[in-house]
């Protein structure tokens, strides 16, 4: 039947929407045209498989026992080359073309290379200073001298110096005569300056994935009631860290850098605020409230780990742990003996053709990370009961291990948070504790990427959530402070509470267990202090507004404001033994202990986005745990940790 006079769409305007339809339909698969060309329908191993099938080459690679492939993509030209390589030396013995689309054979050429280079050193140097990007950085030095060097594959690399160092790289293909990539500053030693899509998180990258997780957190945490309160300002800081991030993934750390310290600096003031403040404050979550909190909790919880089974990679951090542990299991210190790169590269070739491993001293093929030792004894420990049950191949592939235990550190801090909700104030308080881990973006970010901070956040969750057992919170600082030496800062705030004796001794039991590997072996402290602190305390990153000055001429020389700020932290985290005066309460403690967390990172020579995981959980405490609330209401007693020494009974805050 027809619809109602007056409502049915002329057949005109019809024509005009279908119209629009179509165009939009064709918009959008023309926009998509490019992403879908540049992915490949052949993999590296059916590009080189097709190339051994050849007769002629498969003679080639009979009379040349140990030779290696390497397949190498060319978009444009949707086609593939594929080089065989003799074992040791830098020619080539056979190459191949193969159209991707139909994997038939383009061209052949045995022996000497796949012919003569199109480009000349000068020319290939030529077209690289078509960049606007690289003239425009190259005009901010003076006297700067290039090199160029053609690779196996046929792409040259142009290096430009100031004086001795490295200040922008420039690949040119060859074979199509065509820039390939600029790097320019900390681009070129730094891969995470490189803002190369899905390097470092995957898909939380993406706006429709990142927004809507910032937009869940903020609401499942603020008080609807009051939606233009403090509370609301702390949570969209929180999250304003993503402003920072958008301009990292789009390689422009001389903002994404800068822009991570305003946010630092105002939780650092919160934090203090609320250390130093006695007010009462009402935290409820009714009913309904924690039913959804619970649900979307379990839910995220679930998301969570199906991403990091689906679509997640494994950084150095999580790499260098699984070989740590592999090495304890082998008894052998990790400090000194990670697998580095020597003169013997082994397991065949990555994209790029860069080796996959190197033999290493004992005979064994190994993917190098020669800095992955710089992590403290807890962390490498950590990781051995994910090593024992899944092993590691000596890869850096997917690296079962480091999917197991970062998803299990993931699961440990949000159990620590609802505990520590819990046993503060109530269960509803615990939920909402563990809903603000599970729904923050930037403790999925670092579960993507399957590093190892967020063992430091379990940490010190379940350190706030055993606060009233002494020996427990001890040991689980010490815990904390071995896994990532950030941490130990809090030692002062936490001798500052009462029973302080057996906290120390829960401290030192546990320092002297998880380190005793170290203690006991030959030199073992000088190398750990070589390797770890010594290492730390050395680097120039880009990745802080200190040290990034190395990489850009004319930034402003900072480091004596850094050393100042250094002994002002130190200063300031001390004071904490002392200051504030009287009993603290929990959420003072844990507001305490996050701004000093933060502080330690903000004078650091080093900060990446995973850190947030180090001091969320206390910061989250600091300030939405209830404080000051009747007995019996929804935000529960508050008890307070006094700061004189000896027992004392907890007592109850003041009415809010």
């Amino acid at each position: 039947m027809s619809g109602p006079p007056g409502r049915s769409t002329p057949p005109r305007s019809r024509g005009w929407i279908a119209a629009l339809a179509a165009a939009a339909v064709a918009a959008s698969l023309y926009l998509a045209a490019p992403a879908l060309a540049a992915s490949p329908r052949l993999t590296q191993a059916q590009a080189i498989q097709i190339a051994a099938a050849d007769p002629l080459v498969a003679q080639v690679q009979a009379a040349n026992l140990g030779a290696h492939w390497q397949a190498f993509f060319h978009r444009s030209k949707h086609q593939w080359l594929v080089v065989l390589e003799p074992l040791g030396k830098n020619e080539v013995l056979a190459s191949v073309r193969i159209d991707d689309a139909t994997g038939k054979l383009l061209g052949q050429h045995i022996g000497g290379g796949p012919g003569p280079p199109r480009l000349t050193a000068s020319q290939a140097a030529r077209l690289a200073l078509r960049s606007g990007a690289l003239r425009s950085w190259l005009g901010l030095y003076q006297g700067v001298s290039h090199s160029a060097d053609l690779g196996d594959d046929r792409v040259w690399t142009i290096s430009y110096y100031a004086g001795s160092n490295e200040i922008a790289e420039v690949r040119v293909d060859d074979t199509l005569m065509a820039l390939q990539g600029v790097r320019t500053g900390p681009q070129v030693g730094w891969m995470l300056a490189r803002g190369e899509p899905g390097s470092y998180g995957r898909l939380v990258n993406r706006w429709w994935l990142f927004i809507p997780l910032c937009a869940l957190f903020v609401a499942g945490l603020m008080n609807w009631r009051r939606p233009f309160s403090l509370r609301t300002l702390d949570l969209l800081v929180l999250v304003s860290f993503g402003i920072s991030l958008i301009f990292f993934d789009h390689a422009n750390l001389f903002l994404a850098t800068p822009l991570v310290y305003p946010p630092m600096i105002y939780l650092i003031a919160r934090g203090v605020r609320v250390g130093f403040s006695h007010a009462g404050r009402g935290v409820d979550v009714g009913p309904t409230h924690a039913l959804v909190l619970v649900a979307l909790t379990f839910g995220l919880i679930g998301f969570r780990l199906g991403l990091n089974n689906q679509n997640s990679n494994i950084l150095d951090v999580g790499y260098a742990s699984v070989v740590g542990a592999d090495r304890l299991l082998n008894r052998t210190v990790p400090y000194g003996h990670m697998p580095s790169t020597t003169s013997r590269p082994c397991g065949g070739r990555y994209g790029n053709g860069d080796p996959i491993g190197y033999i290493q001293a004992d005979g064994h093929c190994e993917s190098p990370v020669g800095a992955g030792d710089t992590y403290g004894p807890a962390v490498y420990l950590a990781y051995v009961p994910a090593v024992a049950a899944v092993g590691w191949s000596g890869k850096w592939d997917s690296v079962p291990a480091a999917h197991v235990a970062a998803c299990a550190f993931d699961l440990l801090a949000i159990a620590g948070l609802f505990v520590a909700g819990w046993r503060l104030a109530n269960a509803r308080i615990g939920v909402l504790m563990a809903f603000a881990w599970a729904a923050n973006p930037f403790t999925l970010y670092a579960l993507n990427m399957n590093t190892n901070d967020a063992l430091v956040g379990a940490l010190l969750a379940w350190a706030m959530a055993l606060l009233s057992i002494p020996a427990a919170r001890g040991a689980l600082l010490a815990a904390a402070g071995l896994a990532k030496l950030g941490p130990l800062a809090l030692i002062p705030l936490f001798l500052s509470l009462r029973r302080r004796v057996p906290a120390i001794v829960g401290f030192v039991v546990t320092a002297l267990a998880l380190s005793s590997f170290v203690l006991f072996a030959h030199n073992g402290l000088r190398v750990f202090w070589d390797r770890t602190i010594s290492y730390q305390l050395h680097r120039v990153t880009p990745m802080s507004l200190w040290t990034i000055g190395s990489y850009h001429p004319g930034w402003p020389n900072l480091h004596w404001v850094q050393q100042v700020a250094q002994v002002a932290v130190i200063v300031g985290c001390l004071l904490l033994f002392v200051l504030p005066r009287g009993p603290k309460d929990a959420a003072q403690v844990a507001a305490l202990g996050g701004a000093a967390l933060i502080a330690t990172q903000a004078v650091a020579s080093y900060w990446f986005y995973p850190y947030i995981c180090w001091w969320l959980p206390m910061i989250v405490l600091g300030l939405l745990l209830p404080r000051g609330g009747r007995e019996g209401s929804a935000a529960g007693p508050a008890v307070r940790y006094s700061s004189h020494p000896g027992p004392q009974e907890p007592s109850q805050s003041p009415a809010a």
